[in-house]
């Protein structure tokens, strides 16, 4: 299997091995290319809760500290209409309140929430599996302004630059056509230009696409460190998850967790 450096930076050469993707509508190569913790249509079952997507699940993982306040907050997350309203208007509000540490554990914790989504819902996982595993999935963070736009994905300035202008054009020549077949021209033609410039940044949710692609691909377990996860004590809704544990050992677990507490 390839290896996937998370949490180091990476230059691509800009071409057409790299498939780009920043929208949930984005469509490359021909393909509505879905892949974004945003997409909804991926339901999955984690730790007893069915999850609408794969970001308010991380998202939890941010406040996932045994308190009432992170219930709370975990339990607003998942009222939110959507994966993008949980982190726009939930998220931001209760910024100040992530869990201190929780950078030291957040690349595994993501690669363990994609990976159960993997598991846990069919469509998601076809998808995968046909995209091409000589291709190089990259999350298009160019124009994003928040403080993990090059740890999640990578910035293409001088590709950015020609799309827009590309897509001004298209913009000039089809006044003819409604919004929407519009919209949907200039997402297939400005996805084709691909040889521009080149790609810097972590990428770290493209490479954890890839390593949950080939996983699947080849019939393998991505190497998750669920030693780390279980040593920082994440709670879903009051319960601290045992990850990674067979059933036998987990109830072992408890038992000795229960004789610690004094219960």
């Amino acid at each position: 299997m390839k290896q996937y450096n998370l949490g180091r930076e990476e230059v691509y050469q800009a071409s057409s091995r790299i498939w780009s993707f920043k929208q949930v509508d984005d469509i490359v190569n021909g393909m509505a290319l879905r892949v974004t913790n945003m997409a909804g249509g991926y339901s999955f079952e984690c730790c007893g809760t069915v999850w609408a997507d794969s970001e308010r699940l991380y998202l939890c993982g941010e406040y996932s500290n045994d308190t009432e306040e992170h219930l709370a907050i975990q339990k607003e997350l998942c009222s939110a209409k959507s994966g993008y309203a949980a982190k726009r208007f939930y998220k931001a509000k209760h910024k100040k309140r992530i869990r201190s540490d929780f950078k030291e554990f957040r690349l595994q914790w993501m690669l363990f929430c994609v990976w159960t989504k993997c598991q846990g819902n069919e469509n998601f996982r076809k998808l995968l599996q046909s995209i091409p595993q000589d291709a190089i999935l990259v999350e298009n963070t160019t124009t994003d302004t928040g403080g993990t736009a090059e740890i999640w994905g990578c910035k293409n300035k001088t590709l950015t630059e020609a799309r827009k202008e590309l897509a001004i054009k298209l913009k000039a020549e089809n006044t003819h056509l409604k919004n929407k077949e519009l919209e949907h021209l200039i997402n297939v033609e400005t996805n084709k230009l691909n040889d521009i410039g080149e790609w810097r940044g972590q990428n770290n949710i493209g490479k954890i696409l890839m390593i949950c692609r080939d996983c699947l691909i080849e019939g393998s377990e991505p190497e998750i460190d669920y030693n780390l996860l279980n040593k920082a004590g994440i709670f879903l809704f009051g319960k601290r998850l045992q990850l990674g544990i067979p059933p036998k050992e987990k109830q072992t677990l408890k038992h000795n967790i229960e004789l610690m507490d004094g219960r």
